[in-house]
């Protein structure tokens, strides 16, 4: 497809997006065609960067000299393969940074990979930012590849993204593997897919939920899947550890699916009391013998069709796993 083809419409949106958001930025393979096309558009070349990071210290630099067209600033990656040699830290606030690609759930081509060994592929510190359109591969042969997405920073949103991991078994054999975690305030993830169907998990878990006790993490998931294929029963889609702060997790429409083994539970239950989870009648978890221990089912609460026993049908009163 020639990037032509887009051209009136792509530009048409950034320049809007411009009027009212302030400036933009591009991240394009060198020698691709993405880069020559944004040349001859016309695109200043000192907003065409080589590497996601240096696209977003210049946005962050123009931030703390005051230059309030760098608030809201957008960072267009062009759909190549964007490999990493060091890790990313996005703490820039209101700084977005959008796949130059249709929305998609799956495998998009504005990717971001990585060569060396990265303990934590992208951190994202600042807040209110928006990820989207984006496809995370994340794992090489290496122990210590332990965790693609740490979420510290408050009121961000990811949207359209694939976390894809673990893409290698050695560090899917790791007990400290944890493919997101959310140590933050209020988190959205829309539309997004986590993990891979394909490579065989050991141990550790999908999303990790932690903190001290004045942590209180928020975070809405929005018609979202969740892909794994275990190869033992000890790993968890989700993570909760003790001590955590109050808060909550809510799944609207998510599907948890595990091709492989079956696991134990979907949810390692370990810090729910004053942290809760939350999920509405089309949430459903498939490959697990059971959501959550007895013990913490009073902290996972469910829509349900009328199912429920006599003195719950019908009063939209939210029930328990394993409540018939």
């Amino acid at each position: 497809m020639k990037l032509r083809s887009f051209d009136s419409a792509f530009m048409d949106l950034m320049f809007k997006y411009d009027q009212l958001f302030g400036s933009s930025q591009f991240v394009a393979k060198i020698g691709g065609n993405t880069r020559a096309y944004l040349q001859g558009a016309g695109i200043p070349t000192a907003k065409i960067h080589d590497t996601i990071q240096v696209a977003h210290d210049e946005v962050k630099s123009g931030a703390t000299k005051g230059q309030s067209e760098q608030i809201n600033a957008k960072i267009f990656l062009s759909p190549d393969s964007h490999t990493q040699a060091a890790a990313l830290t996005w703490s820039a606030d209101l700084t977005h940074l959008i796949g130059m690609y249709p929305s998609s759930r799956m495998n998009q081509r504005a990717r971001i990979g990585h060569s060396v060994t990265l303990s934590t592929l992208l951190t994202v510190s600042g807040f209110g930012n928006l990820l989207e359109n984006l496809y995370f591969m994340y794992g090489l042969n290496n122990a210590t590849d332990l965790n693609l997405l740490t979420v510290s920073g408050d009121r961000n949103t990811f949207r359209a993204c694939h976390f894809g991991g673990p893409t290698n078994a050695t560090p899917a054999d790791e007990s400290g593997y944890d493919l997101i975690r959310l140590n933050c305030g209020e988190v959205l993830f829309d539309k997004c897919t986590f993990g891979l169907d394909t490579i065989g998990w050991t141990a550790g878990d999908m999303l990790r939920f932690y903190g001290p006790a004045d942590r209180s993490v928020r975070a809405i998931f929005k018609d979202c899947i969740f892909l794994m294929n275990a190869d033992t029963d000890a790993v968890n889609f989700i993570e909760t550890t003790s001590g955590q702060g109050r808060g909550f997790a809510f799944f609207d429409n998510c599907a948890f699916l595990n091709n492989g083994t079956s696991l134990v539970y979907g949810i390692d239950g370990a810090g729910l009391g004053n942290f809760k989870i939350y999920a509405n009648i089309s949430t459903f978890f498939a490959g697990c013998a059971d959501i959550v221990a007895a013990a913490k089912e009073a902290y996972v609460l469910h829509g349900h069709g009328g199912w429920a026993s006599a003195d719950k049908l019908n009063n939209l009163l939210a029930t328990n796993p394993d409540v018939s």
